[in-house]
């Protein structure tokens, strides 16, 4: 088996790209690409966050909710809140294939974690989460939040 490294720029910095070329597709290349699925699985489930002086490991399925003001990240989990800096556009590219969904233009959720939704003021309503949290979801991101929801 030979093994290679090629630097591509065109990917992002959190984007790797894995090529496996074999002259035939034979057991040895299957079992080959599920175990690189599985690695892709295993890290696919925990955000790494920066807090503070380290590195935070926060598993995906625990984080009920993200909200942003200013520059500060809060992550609230079920366990516990983390802050974080960073924005939320990028937060949301790397977990709304997780069920996460923007509710306004300083929040995303994780849909699992969504107990119900009350009709708010001027138009808006307010998401009521795990762990009573409550976010407030704009007018402009509630036709979203339906179809995620199949409404």
């Amino acid at each position: 088996m030979k093994i290679d490294f090629n630097k591509d720029d065109q990917l992002n910095d959190d984007e790797i790209n894995v090529l496996v070329s074999a002259k035939e597709l034979t057991p040895e290349v299957i079992d080959l690409l599920s175990m690189l699925k599985d690695v892709s699985n295993k890290n696919d489930n925990w955000l790494p966050v920066n807090t503070n002086d380290r590195v935070q490991m926060i598993a995906i399925d625990d984080i009920i909710g993200i909200e942003v003001y200013q520059n500060e990240l809060n992550i609230y989990t079920t366990e516990e809140q983390f802050a974080t800096t960073g924005t939320l556009k990028d937060m949301y590219e790397k977990l709304k294939k997780h069920h996460f969904i923007q509710i306004s233009k300083s929040a995303i959720i994780n849909i699992d974690h969504l107990d119900y939704m009350e009709t708010a003021f001027s138009g808006n309503m307010t998401a009521f989460l795990t762990n009573d949290l409550k976010l407030n979801v704009s007018r402009k991101y509630l036709p979203g939040l339906k179809k995620s929801l199949r409404m």
